[in-house]
């Protein structure tokens, strides 16, 4: 089995006055520059500096404004083939968006988030939209990954927090995959699963909880990107993903088809969801309630709380949205017993409201 990794980490203060230099370090002068919007005006100066000191050339540039997979492969049919590699720069959306382009053109991706609100930006998936529909398909890992915690630190904190419950949630989606085993027989990749309990272990336990200074997002950061090589390892979305994101994406469901609803954000939902799911499996229930709370995780949602009602209407849509595909929702009794929970637990009544 082959697995890919990202050969050039730099999650470092200012890394990204250094993008230029870390694309020639890695052997490439003529590039693709595909940005999330605003971001090109954003940084424009720091990314001419830097590309014009280490004799970088940008071939082609693209705003990348969806993740729409038809706009996608368009735009990968007009890179120019003296184009050596694609740098996305950019949320979510951009580095999916630049991750399917690459892998039509079979070219290295460097990954440069400015957000961290999911570990998309070091993962080999991306969560496109086909036929109006968001889909999580196979594109690749991205070959380098670099990380300004200095933009990062500077970000609306509801990101950042998003970032913490695309981690956290990942004591979840392991158990998930382990009970789909007990369950179905669905094969475990051990390493794949310990990676991304370590992982989480390693943000939880780190002792300085400061979501402006740049070493605690160092670490938290490092994390995500470790859930993301966790799945290049197991060929699969299953050591990252379970029941708490098939409540979030039919909570996204939700959301489109209902303007009255409060769209929220990935991380925040599955977060939210994942505390949940803690309590049904009974496996890290206890770990899951002190991480929520020591790394302000709660606080936060109390402000931006989920909707009762249309949480509850996700969870009983939760085991449509994968065919096949079992989780601590495909249990006998699961939706009466959440119900039950979020009605009596105090830090679920902080976080689902309404």
């Amino acid at each position: 089995m082959e697995i890919n990794v990202p050969g050039l980490l730099r999650i470092k203060k200012d890394a990204m006055h250094k993008i230029g230099k870390y694309v020639k370090q890695c052997g490439y002068s003529r590039i693709a520059l595909i940005c999330g919007e605003g971001i090109s005006q954003m940084f424009n100066t720091v990314l001419e500096i830097s590309f014009a000191s280490s004799d970088v050339k940008v071939l082609f540039e693209h705003t990348a404004s969806s993740n729409n997979l038809d706009d996608a492969f368009s735009c990968a049919k007009k890179i120019p083939k003296a184009v050596q590699a694609v740098v996305a720069i950019g949320g979510g959306k951009a580095i999916d968006f630049s991750k399917y382009v690459a892998l039509i053109n079979q070219l290295p991706v460097f990954s440069v988030p400015t957000l961290i609100s999911n570990d998309g930006f070091a993962s080999p998936f991306s969560s496109m939209l086909v036929d109006g529909k968001r889909k999580t398909i196979k594109t690749r890992i991205p070959d380098a990954v670099v990380v300004d915690t200095a933009v990062i630190a500077k970000t609306p904190e509801r990101f950042i927090h998003s970032g913490m419950g695309d981690l956290f949630c990942k004591l979840t989606s392991t158990a998930d995959w382990k009970l789909a085993y007990k369950k179905n027989g669905e094969l475990v990749n051990d390493f794949a699963s310990t990676i991304c309990v370590n992982s989480v272990n390693t943000f939880a336990y780190y002792p300085h909880k400061d979501i402006r200074d740049c070493s605690y997002l160092e670490i938290m950061i490092s994390s995500l990107l470790m859930s993301g090589i966790a799945m290049e390892i197991a060929g699969s979305s299953r050591p990252a993903s379970g029941a708490e994101h098939m409540i979030s994406h039919a909570y996204d469901s939700l959301c489109a088809s209902d303007s009255s609803i409060k769209p929220s954000i990935h991380g925040l939902q599955v977060g939210t969801a994942s505390y949940v799911m803690s309590f049904l499996q009974g496996t890290s229930f206890e770990s899951m309630k002190t991480i929520i709370a020591e790394c302000g995780f709660v606080t936060f949602m109390e402000k931006e709380p989920l909707n009762k009602k249309s949480f509850l209407e996700a969870v009983r849509r939760a085991p449509e949205v994968k065919e096949d595909y079992y989780t601590i929702l495909s249990e006998k009794d699961s939706y009466d017993r959440v119900c039950e929970f979020i009605e009596t637990d105090d830090l679920a009544k902080k976080m689902i409201q309404g």
